[in-house]
């Protein structure tokens, strides 16, 4: 199948969907390219001229490029995610996307490699960290493009390629993971509860869990604030919200751990730390162990401030 060098989201769900061999949707395509952190562009202004900027002996120097010209407009991974999940949202950058051909142009395995060789790859991609879709530290629109999430976006082929790959990849893990449950076992027979167990066991037969543990709060929420989480988590206070984050409390020498209702501990980050909507909402489709809570934090974010 011929791809082009880009091309629209509809076309993407189109290749995709053949590619893969099931269908998919514009939501899709758009949460899997905010988890695995991959490019999106925007169209520019079709009147958008380029300039140079280079420091010389400690002196900016700004020179107009009329030879080199840029269609579309790099979205850094907070852009992405502030068009996607915020209402009426609208960003500024005066970075151009650079396809094949173009003086300044980088290849997915040249973006791919410098994120190895930086160390950020899928764990913590900041963009105040320096986060690189393959966009130029020299050429820069000439005036600041407004993009609005009622702008034209295309789909660079290696986004494309790099969705198929991941979804053939998970797909293949899924079925691992069938085939091991399959292979377990029969579980004995349990015998009938009693009255005094029988409400306990109605909650842990419930569709989400009672909350996650310290280990995947300090995954999940490492980094959104600049506190000792670890030291604040073993307070066992009520944390960042006037509701009480911990669910359950942990029993001595760990036999059971507590639980923390990830949601209330979002809410209070946002709260209290000013931890970036955006974050938050990467944090929720990024690690699975949240997706029991994704849509009650959807639905919290919107009654935020």
């Amino acid at each position: 199948m011929h791809i082009s060098e880009v091309c629209s989201i509809i076309e993407a769900v189109q290749i995709l969907s053949a590619l893969t061999k099931r269908v998919w949707t514009v939501d899709e395509v758009i949460h899997a390219v905010i988890r695995l952190r991959l490019p999106v562009y925007a169209a520019a202004p079709y009147d958008a001229s380029i300039v140079s900027k280079r420091y010389v002996d400690d002196r900016l120097v700004v020179t107009d490029e009329p030879s080199v010209s840029a269609q579309y407009v790099t979205l850094l991974q907070a852009e992405i995610e502030e068009l996607a999940y915020s209402p009426g949202p609208q960003v500024v950058t005066d970075r151009p996307a650079w396809r094949c051909g173009d003086k300044p142009y980088y290849s997915w395995d040249s973006i791919a490699a410098f994120r190895q060789g930086n160390h950020r790859v899928l764990a913590y991609w900041e963009t105040e960290q320096g986060e690189w879709m393959g966009e130029s530290n020299e050429y820069f629109f000439s005036k600041p493009v407004q993009v609005t999430a009622q702008s034209t976006f295309v789909v660079p082929r290696h986004t494309v390629a790099e969705l198929a790959k991941d979804d053939v990849l998970r797909h293949a893990q899924l079925g691992e993971a069938s085939s091991s449950e399959r292979a377990q076992p029969a579980p004995l027979a349990q015998a009938p509860a009693s009255a005094g167990n029988s409400a306990n066991r109605s909650r842990v037969n419930k569709a989400t869990p009672l909350g996650i543990t310290k280990t995947q709060v300090l995954t999940a929420f490492s980094g959104l604030a600049s506190i000792d989480l670890a030291k604040a988590l073993a307070n066992g206070k009520g944390l960042y919200s006037k509701d009480q984050a911990k669910v359950v409390s942990g029993t001595p020498g760990s036999r059971h751990a507590a639980l923390w209702d990830p949601v209330i501990l979002a809410a209070g980050f946002y709260e209290k730390y000013r931890a970036p909507r955006s974050k938050l909402n990467r944090m929720f489709m990024e690690h699975q162990f949240l997706a029991p809570w994704r849509e009650k934090w959807n639905e919290v974010a919107e009654d935020l401030p």
